[in-house]
């Protein structure tokens, strides 16, 4: 028995004889695990020929090498297949690759799309653990059920002691799927029509404390593998920027202002934004700006059908696209979606074609490609978005009946816009984008929620988004909560009574903050929360994560955190909302039972300005239904003194205004940048009170507060001390 460091993970590798009992050699990673046991074994078809019927347990034969075991797994006598196990200690936690290599060809599809033709076979022990994982759908929407997944599966237990497992190459293939005996078969989606020999099919395990740190872990190390850094939070101007937003949901998604074409439309929006102060940095442009086939289908009109040409509908912008975009003086984000097999493009690149209502065709030539980002940059867009991913995969058999098809595809999309400077927001994504997009540093932002509409109740966004985030934040890009209004009644119907909620989890997000407000109706003061002067977004470190109690069966209202990182040290925003009144009545939760035991906080009410008597618990008091409660948790120094920040903004303490800060015993020293001429105002927790301040105006706030108030000079920034 091989013994190792690690204290979390327990894996053995069940080497099974095939059709008897369960005769196992059992090789042990990391003993004494909170976790539990986990066995890992190879199942091969009885009958090639009918891959994923009559599946049987192949017998092992072992070697250890220099860090990692290798078993031939053997049918019949004859080797089908190898897998060689590496494992990597890192911080107490095991991480493990299995690398398994197929050595006789597999010449039939299963005919069943989340049924596997032979795989790996993952099966937890008897020990109570709960499933986290992401369905096969559009924004890969979460889900505690075990169903067939091409995404990470992470089991955990009531403590928190997790495992995540997940395929580490072929993500646009790959497939796990749950048994009825709790165990998972990992191999190929079951329409792939051939698997030679040679074909190498590769897992990687990764245990922790936390589920959505496991899940950080594990993406970090996917990410390594494939040398893939995070994308920066402020990659592009759609991350960077506020911007203006017409996809569905939004006030002119697929309707104009009365009279006018959407040339003159978004001109006006523009141009309200400029004289209400509305600091836009770039416009959306969705599906409506190109033309698409016309069916009869009442359904299918709804979707307005497939592209017909990736190019400006005349009567929408009678100058082009260009000439648009120079007047509007902004860059662009642009929308594209599925073709339809009467498009010109079909005639001019080879297309693979699909079924069904929508008539739909895929060109796969990547000349394609060229000419379609050779427009993006002649339209004047900078962030391509591409989407109706997971309805292509749907509709199209060629993009799933060879291991190869989705991924030269897909490729050949995220390169053509890498060569042109253009990053690639996914959309509609199921689990399988998620994971390839590791291989892309152009893509920086994915949607992680279904179509905005106010009319829809939040519990079908809010929690989807957040814990979807997390998935998103760990493969290193950025979630989009998709557009919002940012006042009430706009319509007269479909309208939004919770704007200050989905502006906060917008901006909470640290990723896309896109309002789609009817012109002279956006609330300005609320947007202005979300970034500077100038449009710059002001974000915490990471999207606002659930907390780990929100994966357990609580009657806490729906609960997430995110924090920033300064010299002080984390400055923490809590945000509570109360989706389901029937059933949430414990209205309070300790710092520790958050995991925040990493030092002492002052807690202050965003929303009534007041600090809370008790620091070691947040007391979010009674809740209307979808009402948010929201809290900034200040990191208290040795001082006494408690930065609590901007408050007048959403994320008090971003790293893109407060550019440097620490504190000694006689004070703090903070440094800050903004727009020429911008009024700043900063809440601090002073119980012995402020005697002198410089580059800052000191004034009293009430009990232990004081305000320091500012302009930023013409240089853009300015020096703070207060002692």
């Amino acid at each position: 028995m091989i013994r190792t460091r690690t204290k979390v993970l327990t894996l053995l590798l069940a080497l099974v004889l095939p059709l008897v009992g369960r005769a196992e050699k059992n090789f042990s990673f990391a003993p004494d695990s909170g976790i539990g046991g986990f066995s890992f074994g190879f199942e091969w078809p009885a009958d090639p020929a009918a891959p994923g019927k009559d599946l049987v347990a192949l017998e092992g034969e072992t070697s250890l090498g220099a860090g990692f075991t290798a078993i031939a797994w053997k049918a019949g006598g004859e080797q089908v297949a190898e897998t060689r196990v590496f494992e990597q200690v890192i911080d107490g936690d095991a991480i493990l690759i299995f690398e398994t290599e197929i050595k006789k060809d597999i010449l039939a599809s299963t005919g069943v799309f989340r049924q596997p033709h032979f795989g790996l076979v993952v099966r937890p022990d008897a020990k109570p653990r709960r499933t986290l994982l992401y369905t096969i759908d559009a924004f890969s929407l979460p889900t505690r059920k075990a169903e067939a997944t091409s995404g990470p599966v992470a089991l955990y237990t009531d403590d928190f002691d997790a495992v995540v497992f997940s395929p580490l190459d072929r993500f646009l293939v790959a497939m796990s799927a749950p048994r009825p005996d709790g165990s998972w078969l990992c191999g190929f989606e079951g329409m792939v029509e051939k698997i030679p020999a040679g074909v190498k099919m590769k897992l990687i395990a990764v245990s922790g404390r936390g589920v959505n740190n496991t899940q950080v872990r594990w993406g970090a190390m996917l990410r390594a593998y494939h040398h893939r850094q995070r994308a920066d939070a402020y990659a592009d101007v759609g991350l960077s920027r506020l911007g203006y937003w017409t996809d569905n949901g939004a006030y002119y998604y697929y309707k104009t202002a009365p009279g006018k074409n959407y040339h003159e439309t978004l001109i006006a929006a523009r141009d309200d934004a400029v004289r209400r102060g509305i600091p836009y940095g770039y416009f959306q442009i969705d599906s409506w700006w190109y033309p698409k086939h016309e069916s009869d289908s009442s359904i299918l009109q709804a979707f307005r059908g497939g592209s017909l040409l990736w190019e400006p509908i005349p009567e929408m912008f009678p100058k082009g696209l260009p000439a648009f975009q120079q007047e509007l003086g902004l860059p662009l984000i642009a929308h594209n979606r599925w073709y339809n097999i009467d498009s010109p493009y079909c005639k001019k690149y080879e297309c693979a074609t699909g079924f069904g209502e929508k008539r739909p065709a895929l060109p796969i030539d990547p000349k394609f490609w060229d000419e379609i980002m050779d427009n993006a940059v002649k339209y004047g867009v900078q962030v391509y978005e591409q989407d109706w991913l997971i309805t292509q995969m749907n509709m199209i058999p060629w993009l799933r009946n060879d291991l190869d098809h989705a991924e030269s595809w897909f490729d050949s999309m995220i390169r053509a816009a890498h060569a042109r400077n253009l990053t690639v927001q996914l959309c509609m994504a199921s689990p399988e984008f998620f994971l390839q997009q590791v291989k892309h540093p152009n893509v920086t932002q994915v949607r992680t929620s279904g179509d905005y509409q106010a009319i829809f109740p939040k519990w079908y966004y809010w929690p989807s988004f957040h814990t979807t985030s997390v998935f998103a934040y760990a493969v290193g890009i950025w979630p989009f909560k998709d557009n919002f209004q940012s006042s009430p009644f706009q319509r007269g119907y479909n309208d939004e009574y919770w704007p200050f909620e989905e502006a906060l989890i917008s901006t909470l997000s640290a990723g896309l903050v896109g309002p789609g407000d009817k012109i002279g109706r956006a609330d300005v003061g609320l947007l202005l929360r979300s970034c500077r002067k100038d449009g710059l977004l002001l974000k915490p470190d990471r999207p606002a994560f659930p907390l780990d109690l929100m994966y357990l069966d609580t009657h806490l209202p729906w609960t997430v955190e995110t924090l920033t990182e300064t010299g002080l040290g984390p400055t923490r925003y809590v945000a509570a909302f109360n989706l389901h009144p029937l059933r949430t009545f414990d209205f309070s939760v300790t710092l520790k039972e958050m995991g925040f035991d990493d030092g002492e906080y002052v807690i202050y009410n965003w929303r009534t300005g007041r600090v809370a008597s008790r620091r070691d618990r947040i007391d979010f008091g009674p809740l209307p239904l979808n009402v948010g409660a929201f809290f900034v948790l200040a990191p208290a120094q040795a001082n006494g003194m408690a930065l609590i920040g901007e408050t007048d903004k959403f994320v008090t303490v971003a790293k893109k205004r407060i550019v440097e800060a620490s504190a000694d015993a006689s004070g703090m020293k903070l440094a800050l940048e903004g727009v020429a001429g911008e009024n700043i105002s900063l809440l601090l927790f002073a119980p012995a009170g402020v005697k002198k301040t410089t580059g800052a105006i000191a004034r009293p706030a009430g009990g232990n507060l004081t305000r320091l108030e500012l302009v930023i000079p013409e240089c853009g920034r300015v020096e703070v001390e207060v002692e």
